[in-house]
Parts: structure tokens; sequence; C-alpha cells
């Protein structure tokens, strides 16, 4: 295993720029999601590091072996010790269970230790023993997955990338299937790279988040810096829900259409200020806050999700738990709690 650099990377298609500048460092050992919207460049971005594109500029290295990069010969594919699983695992259906895993395996391995490996893999990916002898099209589409990143993982590869592995599945096989892949990395001590546009996925598997716009790379940090301190409110409304609003700011206190709120680190003049609706409180006896009327609420058991629409017309989102909570129509009063950041509004110096 080793890490995984990305220095300068620029892919284009004709007149359009699908990577553009890329930096990413992946430590050894750790796992980064990026994440981003369709059409930003990530897959893009996977498959130059696999080797299925070459970079106009820039330079991929795993550890201190560059394997594409200015002046460098790429290393092709299939020399670069990277696991690919794509979005529908792709196995061979005319293969078992046991011939996909060992497919990647060199064939003096598959004849000495392949059974061996095959057993290892499937305990490390969480499936009974037994379902060695089954076919593809015997398996749920969780477990067709977990035997792609077993086959993967059965060469010990130097990177895993994993491409959407998880978008086609349903909502709860889908967690129990990405929680068992990141167990099975994690065990191996595995370096890898997972693309998604899905942000609840990348913030709870990952290390490190990095999201991507239209080709470039705009933030890449922890999974709690990123969703607390975005780089700004294109990413915070991206990454999560946001309420953006327009605000005032003199030190470390600023006033908005919720009333005054407490910033991050000081500001001076326009700016716009981010909230999370879990920040919003929600005071149903009406004793405090700015007033407003309930427009909506989308109830999900746990909590539910508050549409609220201030005097002045500004609209506003609340989280809040899902034991008591208005209705449609409803008056209540908002208030802010938690720290604010603030941003400088576009165009501004």
């Amino acid at each position: 295993m080793s890490s995984l650099s990305i220095t300068g990377v620029t892919k284009s298609f004709g007149a359009t720029r699908a990577v553009d500048d890329v930096t990413l460092d992946v430590p050894h050992g750790s796992f980064t999601t990026v994440l981003g919207p369709s059409g930003c460049g990530k897959t893009t971005l996977l498959r130059l590091i696999a080797g299925f594109l070459a970079p106009e500029s820039g330079s991929i290295a795993f550890g201190d072996t560059v394997v594409a990069g200015d002046r460098v010969r790429p290393v092709p594919p299939q020399d670069r010790r990277v696991g690919y699983v794509p979005q529908e695992g792709a196995l061979f259906p005319h293969l078992d269970v046991a011939a996909n895993i060992s497919f990647g395996l060199p064939r003096e391995a598959r004849a000495t230790r392949g059974d061996d490996r095959v057993a290892e893999m499937l305990e490390l990916v969480e499936l009974p023993a037994d379902f060695r002898h089954r076919r593809p099209d015997e398996l749920s589409g969780g477990q067709q997955q977990r035997v792609a990143l077993a086959r993967s993982l059965a060469p010990a590869p130097a990177v895993v990338l994993l491409d959407e592995p998880f978008s086609s599945l349903d909502a709860g096989l889908r967690d129990s299937t990405a929680r068992a892949v990141r167990r099975a990395l994690q065990a191996t001590n595995t370096t890898a790279l997972l693309v998604t546009h899905d942000q609840n996925e990348a913030l709870s598997l990952a290390d490190q988040v990095a999201v991507m716009r239209g080709g470039r790379l705009v933030q890449s940090a922890s999974p709690s810096e990123v969703y607390l301190s975005p780089s700004d409110p294109q990413v915070a409304e991206f990454v999560g829900r946001a309420v953006v609003l327009p605000g005032t700011a003199h030190g470390d206190r600023a006033a908005c259409a919720l009333g005054e709120v407490v910033l991050t680190s000081p500001a001076e003049g326009e700016v716009a200020l981010m909230v999370r609706p879990e920040q919003v409180f929600v005071d149903l006896a009406h004793a405090e806050g700015v007033r407003g009327t309930v427009q909506e609420v989308s109830y999900y058991g746990h909590d539910c999700a508050v549409q609220v629409r201030l005097g002045d017309g500004t609209p506003v989102q609340a989280r809040m738990a899902g034991v008591r909570h208005p209705v449609a129509g409803d008056t209540v009063h908002l208030r802010v709690t938690g720290l604010v950041r603030a941003y400088r509004p576009a165009g501004s110096p």
C-alpha cells in the first residue's frame, strides 16, 4: 500500500477542461472522497489515476513512484497496482465468486494459494465462506459490490479507486454495504479514493473530503471542517443544507434577517452569512426570536425540516427533533444558536 499524490493535473476534452489544475494528497491508509455534482470532473480524475486516461499536465504518484507526469513515460493501468471498483461491480457473469475474486491474482498465486486468498477476502468483506461457489446472478446488489471489492483487494493493490459503487443500491442496503466496504479497507490499511455525488456518503465514510466544482478542487479537508467551515457559500449549499443570508458585520457579531448572530471570526461590513438548518432554533412558545410563518414541514420521524417565511419575506429552513413540531400555518419564532461563518460578497476586494 502507498500514498497517492496528485499535483497540478489537467485534462481537457476539446474545448472543455474536465479537470483543471487539481492537486490532492491522499495519505497512506486513508480514505478520501471526491464529492461533486454530475459533470464536475470527478470520474475523469479517477480515470486519470487508474491510467485509463493521460493528463495533459501535472503528475500522479503512488508513494515515491510517479506513474504519470511531464517527461515521464506513463505506467500502463495493468502495472499501476490499482484496484478499481466501478458503479455496477462488473463481475464476470460466467465465473463464480471464487473465480471472480482470484481473477486478478498472478497465475502462480492462483495455483498455490488462490483458495486461501479467496477465503481471506470473503471474510474481509463479511460474506459467508459458502458464497465462493455462487454465481453473480445469485447475489444481491450489495453482495455483488462486496465481491467486487474483494476482487480489487485480493492482489494487495497500492490504491483502491471506487467509482460511485453504491449508487444503484437502495438506501438501507447502500448504507450497510458502504460500512462493510469501509471496514474492509480499514482492516487492510488500504489507501482509497471514492468519487460520489452523495453528501451523506462522503461525510460519513471519509477521513478527507475533496469538493470539486467545474473541474477544480475548491476545498479539501476533514468532513467536519468541510461541513462547518466550507470554503465559500457554494460549497456550503452543496455539502448539506445551508441558509445563506446577507448581513452586516461589526467585529465578532453580525445583523441579519434572523437577528444578531455571533461569528466564527471577526469581520466588517457587508457579508454573506452561512447558517446550518440545525442551528436555527424553532421556538413554539413564541417566547423570543424573529417571527415567521411555517410554510411546510417535511417529517422524517427522528427529525423534520421546517420551512419558515419571515415577516420580511425571507425564506429560512430549520431542522428540529420530530417529537414535537409545528404544522403549516403556525406562527413561530426563530433564533440562531452557535457560531456563524461570514463570507465576503462575490466580487468584493
